[in-house]
């Protein structure tokens, strides 16, 4: 695409031509001071053109500079958007009830023909599939893609899908939109697509790298989860895919999110790989005050694991996608926190005063340790949320659900800023989800694999396993001058503590009680780390102990 400067630019160069004609016939005119009245004309003649020529010039390069290749759709026209529709009712749009009534049986007979994916002619490395609207996912999208003949809207087509005896493609309205789109890379294998990310539902996304499974979600913003209110779901509803190139590494593309409470662009770049990272911009407007606004929320499953009880019935050992929540403060300051499911939704805040990042991980990759085949737990992809320029204080908040089975989300973790914009005034972050299977700078210290608490029946102490590893630990001789540090807010009663190193994997062992000093009904939170006199050698492992 060709931008048009609005008159011919041989307009400019006329001048400049003019210009060094002249000056090279005015140079063999010239001669030693007291020539002909000719001369001095020809001298004087130059000097105009000089000036006017050297003006044209300058104007002629100021107009290409400005009038340089502009694209089809930049993501400042999405923000501007965003802000538009920011000032705009909100109105939801929602597919025919036949399709909102689907059981999720009928619904995953509904399939895109592969042969069909977008780029799929063009054998490019990256090809986007869609999903049809029904079920749950009652509210469509509009999709565009972006390329060299500018922005063109993908159109929907009945055709596109297989629907397997779930529904009549002749009962379907024309213009009927998508509910999400799955993104493939041949991730694995050069030959061969694999599925890396997909967004489905309200701004709802997973991402997986190499010998991944899908496990965790992200999203584009949390709005009153844990508040008085109802939490509200906005939406992911238009999506702009910049065309890749043949040997393209990175897939660009851009949304429109809106909800009863905000709008906001978001800037979205994929790079697959054997840890995917998922560059974000995002801006937000809002229509209103939330109460709650969460920043880069991911959401989990946590059922039950080494640190609980195995409910009855259940031959697993442990059924989790996440084991627990990792926070990064300052260059060196970082803890970890167990998951856990109690009986009724727990809410943990931590201070986040220059926070570099936060994520939940699965950091248990033993098989055996799930014992299940079918839905490989081990493979669960952890998420990181590194932080870029631009955010604000706050604090980072854990919510924590009940749940009865792994069917359904439970566990959710984002940033709380400590003061909300207003109405009207933009709220801009950057950052980048990393989603990996293990990341050794995560944390370069010391880290707690396994939290163990056993509780026997009539006591008021528990009694807490902790097993820390890392390289410098297991480097360590048995007789090493290493001691835990364990300290309880409010104060509690600590039992001995001893510290063991375990011959078999080298990891160190720290064992000791705690419960509460007096009577309360608010939870004691434990932390412990691991040191020497040189200073600590761990992460800091912080737990709740609740009534």
């Amino acid at each position: 695409m060709r931008a048009s400067l609005g008159c011919s630019p041989i307009l400019f160069f006329l001048p400049a031509v003019s210009f060094f004609a002249l000056s090279l016939g005015a140079q063999k005119s010239w001669g030693p001071p007291g020539t002909s009245t000719m001369a001095l004309l020809s001298r004087k003649t130059f000097k105009i053109h000089l000036v006017f020529g050297t003006g044209a010039l300058l104007l002629f390069l100021f107009v290409v500079r400005e009038t340089r290749y502009r694209p089809p759709l930049r993501f400042e026209d999405v923000i501007e958007e965003a802000r538009k529709k920011r000032a705009e009712p909100y109105a939801a749009t929602t597919v025919p009830a036949f399709l909102s009534a689907l059981t999720f049986d009928q619904y995953r007979q509904i399939r895109w023909r592969d042969e069909d994916l977008l780029w799929r002619e063009s054998a490019l490395p990256f090809q986007i599939g869609f999903f049809h609207p029904g079920y749950l996912f009652n509210q469509p999208i509009r999709c565009f893609q972006i390329d060299r003949k500018g922005v063109q809207a993908i159109p929907y087509l009945p055709r596109f899908f297989d629907f397997g005896g779930a529904l009549l493609p002749q009962r379907l309205p024309p213009h009927l939109g998508y509910a999400g789109f799955r993104v493939y890379y041949p991730l694995e294998k050069r030959d061969r697509l694999a599925e890396v990310a997909s967004f489905l539902g309200a701004s709802y996304f997973r991402v997986v790298g190499r010998n991944m499974t899908f496990g965790l979600s992200a999203r584009g913003a949390a709005i009153d989860t844990a508040a008085k209110r109802r939490e509200e779901f906005p939406a992911l509803t238009r999506f702009w895919f910049w065309q890749p190139s043949a040997g393209a590494r990175s897939l660009l593309f851009y949304a429109l999110l809106d909800g009863p409470s905000v709008t906001g662009a978001y800037r979205f770049e994929l790079e697959p790989g054997a840890e995917t990272l998922l560059r974000v911009r995002a801006v937000l407007f809002f229509r209103r005050e939330p109460e709650e606004i969460g920043l880069a929320p991911l959401t989990s499953m946590f059922w039950y694991g080494e640190n609980t009880g195995i409910p009855s019935g259940n031959r697993h050992p442990e059924v989790h996608d996440s084991d627990g929540l990792l926070f990064r403060l300052g260059e060196d300051r970082w803890t970890w926190r167990p998951l856990e499911s109690g009986k009724e939704r727990r809410v943990s805040d931590f201070p986040a005063s220059d926070l570099r990042g936060f994520g939940l991980l699965q950091r248990d990759r033993e098989p055996a340790h799930y014992d299940d085949l079918d839905m490989a737990y081990d493979r669960r992809p952890s998420c990181w949320v590194e932080i870029g320029g631009g955010w604000p204080a706050g604090k980072i908040r854990l919510v924590e659900l009940s749940t009865v089975d792994a069917n359904l989300d439970n566990i959710v973790a984002y940033f709380v800023p400590e003061k909300g914009p207003k109405p009207g005034e933009p709220l801009a972050v950057e950052y980048t989800l990393h989603w990996f299977l293990d990341n050794p700078e995560l944390p370069p210290l010391g880290r707690c694999l396994a939290t163990r608490v056993e509780r026997d029946p009539g006591e008021k102490l528990r009694r807490l396993v902790l097993d820390f590893s890392g390289s410098r630990l297991r480097a360590l001789p048995e007789d090493a001058p290493l001691h835990a540090v364990v300290e309880s807010d409010p104060p509690a009663d600590i039992g001995e503590i001893h510290v063991l190193k375990n011959p078999v994997d080298q990891s160190w062992r720290v064992t000791f009680t705690a419960g509460p000093a007096q009577p309360s009904t608010q939870p004691t939170r434990l932390r412990c780390w691991l040191e020497t006199e040189q200073g600590a050698l761990t992460e800091t492992w912080t737990y709740s102990l609740y009534p």
